[in-house]
C-alpha cells in the first residue's frame, strides 16, 4: 500500500480477485439447498472473502467489496430491489460495520470477527424485516438465529483463517491492516 493511501496495482488486482471470488461464492451458495428449515441460516461463504480483505485492506476498500457483492449479487440472482435484496443488504452492511469496528482491536482473530459478523448479520436481517413488515415480531426469531450464528461463524472464521495463513506463506503479508 502506498503511503498516499492509494492502492498499488498489485493490491487493486488482489482486491478485485477477492470481490470476484466473493460474488462467485455468494452465487454458488444461493444454489445450494438450505442447511436447515430455518429461513436466514446460510454458511456465509462470501463472508470468507470479506474477512480476508479486512486483514489486508483499509475498511473503505472492504466496504466497497461488500457493496459490490450485494449489488452485483442482487442483479445476478434477479433479486435486485426486492425484499430479499434489502434483507441481504441489511445483514451484510450491519455485519461489515460490526466486523470493521472489531478490527480496531488488532488481536481479534478471523474466527472472532466471523462470530461477531454472523451474529450482526442476523440482527441486520431482522432489522430490515421489522421495517418491511412494520412491527417487531421478527425479533422473536433472533434467539434461533443467534444460536446458529455460532457454528456458521466458526466455519467461516476457520476457513478465512486458513486462507490468510496460506496467503502469508506465499509472501502476501505486506499490506496487513
Amino acid at each position: 500500500m502506498a503511503s498516499s493511501g492509494r492502492l498499488s496495482p498489485r493490491d487493486m488486482v488482489f482486491l478485485a480477485l477477492l470481490t470476484a471470488m466473493s460474488l462467485a461464492l455468494y452465487t454458488v451458495e444461493s444454489l445450494l439447498p438450505p442447511l436447515l428449515p430455518l429461513p436466514g441460516v446460510k454458511l456465509g461463504l462470501a463472508n470468507i472473502m470479506t474477512l480476508i480483505a479486512l486483514f489486508y485492506f483499509p475498511r473503505r476498500q472492504v466496504f466497497l467489496l461488500v457493496v459490490a457483492r450485494l449489488f452485483l449479487g442482487g442483479l445476478l440472482l434477479g433479486l435486485f430491489l426486492t425484499p430479499p435484496f434489502w434483507i441481504s443488504c441489511g445483514g451484510g452492511l450491519v455485519s461489515f460495520a460490526v466486523m470493521a469496528l472489531c478490527r480496531w482491536v488488532k488481536t481479534v482473530s478471523p474466527v472472532g470477527l466471523s462470530l461477531a459478523g454472523a451474529a450482526a448479520h442476523h440482527l441486520g436481517q431482522l432489522l430490515v424485516v421489522a421495517l418491511l413488515i412494520g412491527n417487531d415480531a421478527a425479533f422473536y426469531y433472533l434467539p434461533w438465529l443467534l444460536l446458529w450464528s455460532v457454528p456458521v461463524g466458526l466455519f467461516t472464521g476457520f476457513s478465512a483463517r486458513g486462507a490468510i495463513r496460506a496467503l502469508r506463506n506465499t509472501g502476501k503479508n505486506d499490506t496487513i491492516y
